[in-house]
């Protein structure tokens, strides 16, 4: 789908009921037996199908202790079943219970040798015993090599034309995606049920390293990541929200094999899963592959959480990180979750703030002032499913710019709070997230994320479509609400980077 021409200026992009009954018409949903949420769409523009399989955890379900354990579970996925990626899994299967056996004492005698008040003769007795489960591990590895066939999954899928296989964790979601030619679906059902129903967490230990290697590059190594870091701490402290979702550096290498192992059993349930698939696909025969693949993954039951102990804030939150790199601030409200009725404001807010050069933030920090190199907000980070924030990230070209910088931002949401926004502003915006949507709508991966993603946080993938009528119909009074409601000094979070002294 695209749209020829520019709109008038009082003309609609598009009829959003004709849009809904168009897809209306295209969309199928069921649920399996064992509560496992499944989307079909048609779409025939080429031959082809995007399958998106979302799970119902990240980041925000572990306990600190344990932090990055959704993300390593991702990446421990793709390293095959008891009849992928191995050559005889009977045969490797003694090696893998040894190296598991021999890792979980190894990771006992590690946390021994943290204790201070140990004396030298108990420290090298525990360092002799760690180096000779070191030198059995180095042989159960060994043998258990000889049985792994790395990435078959994605040789697989390469033969068959794949083509953006991947996954991704966040603080919300896991998700497992691919697009595929349509007569290859019942190998996605066969590898992605196998992936599920069967895991071997294959080279657990050195995947560890992997993980370890990754946060070094992507945080430790990365001001402006750490600056994100601090944010999330500041802000949540150690509410669900407030860890990064790769884990901490201190806790990486102490991942517990039992630990992963049982929170897969806990959250990697039918009934915390959606399959979205769209393409150029028939309802019935697709539905069949999927419930013959599927249908017998256990449903589980919703993990007895703990109370969530949100992070009780009643003042301004301010802090900074020492680096040598170009200044950047964050600066961020406390919002509720998205499925609030005011998130919709909150979306057009972060438009009418930072989307273009003729935005607000935009226009008065880096066109005219000329103060910033750059602006952008987020209208929930850095989740969706619980109290989150509305962030406004800049960088400034001088770190004495930060108080200017700050001053401009409140000044424009006061503004906006005592006069909400212009006519103007409010078409302008309403028509570029219709055209962002409606373009979303034209590629099968996009919409195969969408509906699940809204499936899975909303209860409903027809809150992709609601979203479009209800920003058709904001008014202006609601985005002056909500910058009153929300954008008070007391629940606002504060962090930038600072020069380290000469």
């Amino acid at each position: 789908m695209s749209i020829a021409a520019k709109p008038e200026k009082d003309e609609k992009i598009i009829d959003i009921s004709e849009l809904k009954t168009r897809f209306d018409s295209n969309i199928r949903k069921y649920t399996l037996k064992n509560g496992l949420r499944v989307i079909l769409m048609k779409n025939g523009f080429s031959p082809t199908i995007a399958a998106y399989l979302k799970v119902s955890t990240g980041s925000a379900e572990e306990p600190f202790d344990i932090a990055g354990t959704a993300h390593f579970l991702e990446h421990l996925l793709f390293k095959g079943t008891k009849t992928l990626g191995t050559r005889n899994f009977e045969r490797e299967k003694p090696y893998l219970e040894q190296i598991i056996a021999d890792g979980e004492r190894l990771d006992t005698i590690e946390r021994q040798l943290l204790n201070p008040h140990l004396s030298q003769s108990e420290r090298d007795k525990l360092n002799q015993r760690k180096s000779e489960l070191n030198k059995r591990m180095s042989i159960w590895q060994k043998g258990a090599a000889k049985f792994i066939l790395s990435e078959e999954d994605s040789k697989a899928y390469s033969l068959a034309g794949q083509v953006g296989y991947n996954a991704y964790t966040t603080t919300d979601v896991t998700n497992y995606q691919i697009k595929l030619p349509k007569n290859r679906l019942e190998l996605w059902a066969e590898i992605e049920s196998s992936r599920f129903k069967q895991p071997v967490f294959r080279e657990y230990y050195p995947e560890r390293k992997v993980i370890l290697e990754e946060r070094r590059m992507r945080y430790d190594s990365r001001p402006q990541s750490l600056l994100y870091e601090l944010y999330l701490k500041t802000a949540f402290g150690f509410s669900p929200y407030g860890k990064p979702v790769i884990g901490f550096a201190s806790n990486i290498p102490r991942m517990r094999y039992r630990d992963t192992l049982s929170f897969f059993n806990n959250y990697y349930t039918a009934n915390r899963m959606v399959i979205s698939i769209v393409g150029d696909i028939k309802f019935e025969p697709t539905l069949a592959i999927v419930k013959k693949h599927f249908e017998d993954l256990p449903a589980g039951s919703d993990p007895e959480y703990p109370p969530i102990e949100l992070d009780a804030q009643n003042g301004h939150r301010r802090a900074e990180l020492v680096a040598e790199h170009t200044p950047v601030l964050l600066t961020g409200f406390k919002r509720p979750p998205v499925t609030h009725s005011d998130d919709i404001a909150l979306e057009a807010l972060s438009l009418i703030l930072t989307q273009g050069n003729t935005s607000r933030l935009v226009k008065r920090l880096v066109i005219d002032e000329k103060i910033a190199s750059s602006i952008s907000s987020y209208s929930s980070l850095p989740g969706g499913k619980q109290e989150s924030t509305f962030t406004i990230i800049a960088s400034p070209f001088q770190h004495k710019d930060y108080h200017r910088l700050e001053t401009v931002i409140l000044e424009e949401l006061n503004k906006i709070a005592e006069n909400g926004v212009s006519d103007d502003e409010l078409k302008k915006i309403k028509n570029a997230y219709f055209v962002s949507l409606v373009d979303s709508l034209s590629a099968n991966a996009g919409l195969a994320d969408s509906l699940s993603y809204a499936e899975l946080i909303f209860g409903s993938y027809e809150e992709f479509f609601s979203s479009l009528e209800k920003m058709q119909k904001l008014e202006s009074k609601q985005i002056q609400n909500a910058v009153k409601q929300y954008f008070k000094n007391e629940k606002r979070t504060t962090v930038y980077l600072v020069k380290p002294e000469q």
